[in-house]
């Protein structure tokens, strides 16, 4: 069976391929959102860890300065605290982490309701299908069970379509979520972390 033909047997059909194409550009994007626009900057963090460590607060300071990055924004904000205690840290953070958490989390909720509406949407592709499958055996008259048979396993394919654009969707909804409560826990931690070398940083 063509592409073409397949785009032919139902209504469902069409719709579950511009579902399947929203799902895709939708997944590339926030890849491009989690890896590149707002990856964690892990190695950097380490170099201010270190700087920090060694009594360097401006050195930590200017590393900062090297990316634009949210992430680095709110490193930078804390690091010029006049008063970096736990709890003003945090305070400080809360915006940036606010910010962070709408960035990683926009539009998810799309691939929980294509996971959800494309498995339906495929049904309603089988069940036309079979209704025409009974409709074209009625008005031929004859043909038995094998015109019903070769009408039906047509149909089956948008149940098949239905299904893999719901997995799919699934898959992508659980990643991204689970990435997202990932890096929020981690920028909370850097956050703890950062109190406890500034204290030790300024203790006498």
């Amino acid at each position: 069976m063509s592409f073409a033909q397949m785009m032919r047997l139902s209504l469902a059909m069409p719709i579950l391929l511009a579902l399947s194409i929203l799902v895709l550009a939708q997944g590339l994007e926030r890849l491009y959102v989690f890896w590149v626009s707002h990856r964690l900057p892990k190695k950097l963090w380490g170099r201010i860890s270190a700087r920090l460590e060694a009594g360097d607060l401006p050195g930590a300071v200017g590393l900062c300065r090297l990316s634009p990055g949210l992430m680095e924004q709110a490193l930078e904000h804390m690091l010029r605290l006049p008063d970096p205690r736990t709890e003003n840290l945090v305070e400080a953070f809360q915006l940036y982490r606010q910010r962070l958490e709408m960035d990683l989390t926009r539009r998810l909720g799309f691939f929980g309701t294509a996971s959800f509406i494309s498995p339906l949407i495929g049904l309603m592709g089988t069940v036309l299908g079979i209704m025409r499958a009974f409709h074209d055996l009625a008005a031929a008259g004859a043909g038995g069970p094998a015109v019903v048979a070769a009408g039906i396993s047509e149909a089956l394919v948008a149940t098949a379509a239905g299904i893999a654009v719901a997995v799919a969707s699934a898959v992508l909804y659980n990643y991204f979520t689970l990435a997202a409560r990932h890096r929020l826990n981690t920028a909370d931690l850097w956050v703890f972390e950062l109190a406890s070398l500034l204290s030790r940083l300024r203790s006498p």
